[in-house]
């Protein structure tokens, strides 16, 4: 999980200076997801539609 920690940062940031507001979002979402899980909380799965509905599309931010 270290190297995951460790790695969506990056992609982040590579998805920022590419102008994807929307893989932006994903990787902030996978980012939180993942501390919560190291913190012992559990995956709150119906939450995921409300996140896809939030999304940005078409880089168009939500």
């Amino acid at each position: 999980m270290f190297a995951l920690q460790t790695l969506l940062p990056l992609l982040k940031k590579a998805a920022g200076d590419l102008e994807r507001p929307d893989m932006v979002y994903w990787f902030k979402q996978a980012d939180a997801e993942l501390a919560n899980i190291i913190r012992g909380r559990p995956s709150d799965t119906a939450a995921i539609p409300a996140l896809i509905a939030r999304s940005p599309q078409n880089g168009h931010h939500a």
